[in-house]
């Protein structure tokens, strides 16, 4: 005789499926690495996303760009003066003469009026530094998830900025779906 089966039943238990997500890489072939080392987490699950993060600007002391035959005969006068400063060679400020990236304004400023009491012609700036970094994300039965953070953390061998442990949601799985 067959069974039917009844909309209001739910189907035998199975283990509950966890999304976990462990941040920040510095590049793909670091997450990669990780995965690598513990093939555990080399599931079909397993992603590695890149995001943009939005890190707080930095306070960029500089004398502004100039010709380059300027630029080079200044920076050679300040760095035999002993002050520590680089020749910003490409991009937007290509031929200016750095004295220092900052994450304090207040230290910034107080550079900054150094510098314009040795007569340099030192400005403040801002420095936008939103970088791409990558995140490991892989499914897991709840039981193995904490034990693989636990390993990845041991094999990487540094705190994670984040770990996110959750449900999965809007997954289509066998038993889940109406």
């Amino acid at each position: 005789m067959a069974t039917e089966e009844r909309p209001d039943e739910s189907p035998p238990d199975r283990p509950e499926i966890l999304c976990v997500s462990l941040g920040w890489f510095e590049s793909r072939e670091r997450a990669q690495a990780l995965l690598e080392r513990l093939p555990a987490l080399s599931e079909p699950t397993s992603t590695i996303v890149a995001s943009e993060r939005v890190l707080p600007p930095l306070n960029w002391v500089l004398i502004p760009p100039q010709p380059r035959e300027e630029a080079l005969r200044q920076f050679r006068d300040i760095q035999r003066q002993g002050i520590d400063s680089y020749l910003v060679t490409q991009g937007e400020y290509r031929n200016a003469i750095s004295l220092g990236l900052f994450e304090s304004r207040d230290a910034a400023i107080s550079v900054l009026e150094e510098k314009k009491r040795q007569n340099l012609n030192a400005v403040l700036v801002k420095y936008d530094r939103n970088q791409i970094s990558y995140a490991l994300n892989f499914e897991a039965e709840r039981k193995r998830a904490d034990t693989l953070v636990r390993a990845a953390q041991t094999e990487f061998g540094a705190d994670f900025d984040f770990i996110e442990i959750n449900p999965c949601k809007g997954v289509a799985r066998a038993g889940k779906n109406p």
